[in-house]
């Protein structure tokens, strides 16, 4: 398939269940604020877009750039390709947030009316809950924090003792706004043990210890699943339309959630809508072959983004379900991060000019993007990208299937 036909394969399978989803919703408001967000999160995507050349050009211009090992040895790989693209959908996507934000405000069908009368019209407005406010700034200020301190990494090359802490001082907003429960819901398996044990167990700080380490692991874990064009951004954008699926689902009512479940799963929904439609902008262009590098700034942006998605949207269950290439990646990873084996700075396959094909090292790298050479063979970097999100894409059906068949049973 070409490459243009690949991206336009992603995006209908990427945004056609979702859009399917919507049509399940019957409540009005959440369908006008739910078409409200697309249409600041198309507006994103074109944004991004526009954006994506000029801050590479900025970033080469400073010297911002590096060479892509993965072609080696030919004309490619002598390229400078820029680095830390990932600032333009960043920045764009905490726009966005902040412009729904503002037309969360407001009674969208009076709204929509004021615009045809040529800003003439009555314009209500409906108050917006605290809760939402607390939530909204929350989650702009802990991503613009991770957003900040990813650039910075790309710039200052920051060591890997740091990376793996950094996302801790960016969830300290996050973890002095929230508001909501601090513990757990009981699986019905273990209540049925007849131990006398409570339905809900209470937690407190350490469950904000559990918010900070899946913080942790998120913006890390996207950021050592890479090495291939097009794999962090598609990573990103397969598991952000995941999430988004499974919110609309449940503000349907698909999975008999109450009201303020639905609330979670509605501002779930306005931070994945924005990010899928963002990646897929930066996607156009981090996309085999490759004309930027997405940098940290983007790695540690995005998985801030799903995180706090997951707290706030109280679905840190499921998302870690979707995550389980990340999962996997990360446990078969910790030999070398903790230098139990030796870990080079670039746990990269190894490329052959002659043959324009991948292959592991022979002493390989424990990661997933070796592995998959390893179970299945030598491949070209394009095929090695789609392997991986083909499996991230598995991941995510087994995850839904998992989740509803253990509806009402497990919990």
């Amino acid at each position: 398939m070409s490459r243009l036909a690949q991206l336009a394969l992603l995006g209908i399978l990427g945004f056609g269940l979702p859009a399917w989803a919507f049509t399940q919703i019957e409540d009005l408001r959440a369908q006008q604020l739910i078409l409200a967000c697309a249409l600041v999160s198309l507006a994103g995507f074109f944004g991004t877009l526009y954006l994506v050349p000029k801050v590479a050009a900025k970033t080469q211009s400073r010297g911002i750039c590096g060479k892509d090992l993965n072609k080696k040895g030919t004309p490619a790989g002598d390229v400078p390709i820029p680095e830390a693209a990932g600032l333009a959908p960043g920045c764009v996507f905490l726009l966005c947030v902040i412009c729904f934000e503002l037309l969360h405000y407001y009674d969208i069908g009076s709204l929509v009316g004021f615009v045809r009368s040529g800003f003439r019209g009555p314009l209500k407005t409906e108050p917006i809950a605290d809760a939402w406010l607390v939530d909204y700034n929350a989650a702009l200020a802990t991503i613009a924090f991770m957003l900040f301190l990813g650039f910075a990494d790309d710039v200052l090359d920051i060591r890997w003792r740091v990376k793996l802490i950094l996302p801790l001082f960016a969830a300290l907003p996050l973890l002095v706004a929230y508001s909501g429960g601090t513990g757990i819901a009981l699986p019905k398996p273990l209540l049925s043990l007849g131990l006398g044990l409570p339905t809900y167990l209470e937690l407190g700080v350490l469950y904000k210890a559990y918010m900070v380490m899946l913080t942790i692991f998120c913006t890390n874990s996207i950021n050592i699943l890479a090495g291939v064009n097009g794999l962090e951004a598609g990573q990103t954008f397969i598991v952000a339309c995941a999430v988004l699926l499974h919110n609309l689902l449940a503000v349907a009512g698909w999975a008999g959630a109450s009201p303020a479940v639905r609330d979670g799963h509605l501002f779930s929904a306005y931070l994945m809508m924005p990010l899928a439609a963002t990646t897929f902008g930066l996607l156009a262009f981090n996309w085999y072959p490759s004309k930027v590098f997405v940098g940290d700034t983007f790695t540690y942006f995005a998985g801030m983004t799903i995180a706090v998605a997951g707290i706030l949207g109280h679905h840190s269950e499921t998302l870690l379900l979707f995550l389980l290439p990340q999962v996997f990646n990360f446990v078969y990873s910790l030999p070398q991060l903790f230098k139990i084996v030796p870990c080079p700075r670039h746990r990269l396959p190894v490329f052959d000019p002659a043959t324009g094909l991948l292959r592991p090292k022979d002493a390989p790298d424990w990661n997933l993007v070796n592995l998959t050479l390893q179970l299945f063979g030598r491949c070209s970097e394009n095929a090695l990208c789609v392997r991986v999100l083909g499996f991230q894409v598995a991941s995510c059906a087994l995850a839904f299937g998992l989740r509803y068949m253990l509806q009402g049973v497990y919990k």
